[in-house]
């Protein structure tokens, strides 16, 4: 319910103040979609604005199926670089209101207090959204990894996760849809593994080590997931 919530902000077309900001100061181009992608190979937050401002301009802060992803990498980024989010937060100001708002979630599911107080904020023009995040940032956030995958939003926030840290109990958690009975979500999980362990060998490690430990029926759905990535050339 957390994250649904979340996503609903962060998917609304309201307008703030800070809408009204002028845009930051032009900065040095940084290739936005390859940096959030490999991030966790090559960690540059000294690239942060740069890279945020390139994501915003190439759309891809634009897909809603996108959100949960964005909302999992910039919650794990923050929570490594508490101390640089305040400063990061202000410095995005001019991207457009959704935007902002995936910032905003991540910085709460960060445990930063700007992230509570900036939602608060952004729901306001909706009573019935805003009383729910009122209720919701009254609640220590949980860790992305503790939260489990019930949904394909929570499932795309522990790929963000994944994504800004390598750490693999977020690949374990998406494992452990596999067998989920919630209509779709095995699937969900199906395809998530197989396409991504095509490009990220990392990602085919874990999933092969995890196939170890799982009963056979997921080990079925397992099989299915790794094909593309067990058979891509030079694996």
């Amino acid at each position: 319910m957390k994250i649904q919530v979340l996503i609903s902000l962060a998917c609304l077309g309201t307008v703030s103040a800070f809408a009204m900001l002028e845009p930051e100061t032009p900065l040095p181009a940084v290739a936005g979609p390859a940096w959030f992608d490999g991030y966790y190979q090559n960690p540059r937050p000294q690239d942060f604005l740069m890279a945020v401002h390139s994501l915003s301009a190439s759309g891809r802060l634009d897909d809603a199926s996108q959100v949960s992803t964005a909302i999992g990498f910039f919650a794990t980024v923050f929570e490594s670089h508490p101390q640089k989010v305040e400063t990061w937060l202000a410095r995005t100001r001019g991207l457009p209101e959704a935007h902002r708002r995936i910032l905003a979630a991540a910085a709460w599911k960060a445990g930063h207090t700007s992230g509570a107080r900036l939602l608060r904020e952004m729901s306001s023009n909706d009573d019935a959204l805003n009383a729910e995040i009122v209720a919701l940032t009254r609640q220590a956030p949980s860790a992305i990894a503790d939260t489990p995958v019930l949904s394909a939003s929570s499932l795309n926030l522990q790929w963000g996760a994944y994504l800004a840290s390598g750490d693999a109990r977020h690949i374990v958690a998406i494992v452990s849809a596999l067998g989920s009975q919630q209509p779709g979500l095995g699937q969900s999980a199906v395809r998530t593994l197989a396409r991504n362990a095509v490009s990220h060998p990392e990602v085919l490690a874990i999933c092969r080590a995890e196939m170890e430990r799982q009963p056979a029926a997921v080990r079925e759905m397992f099989s299915t997931a790794l094909a593309g990535g067990a058979n891509r050339p030079g694996a």
